[in-house]
């Protein structure tokens, strides 16, 4: 998952973590943990719920899941 890019997101859309938390479900424990990278690879379904709570384009999930649009090597 790309951390830097959910940070800019939640910069960008004007996101408190406390919001985004109540919102999605997501633990605040469980948010910090990967922001802070302490979990590399979270569920599927963690990262939809994300998705879906700020509204993500089909290549902002993309790049959420660590692909970018310009990498040759990606989707």
């Amino acid at each position: 998952m790309n951390t830097e890019y959910l940070k800019t997101l939640f910069i960008e859309r004007k996101q408190t973590r406390y919001k985004f938390c109540k919102s999605t479900g997501i633990s605040s424990g469980a948010l910090t943990d990967i922001l802070n990278e302490k979990v590399k690879d979270p569920r599927n379904s963690t990262i939809v719920k994300i998705a879906k709570a700020l509204e993500l384009s089909n290549d902002e999930f993309a790049e959420l899941c660590g692909y970018r649009k310009d990498d040759k090597d990606g989707i």
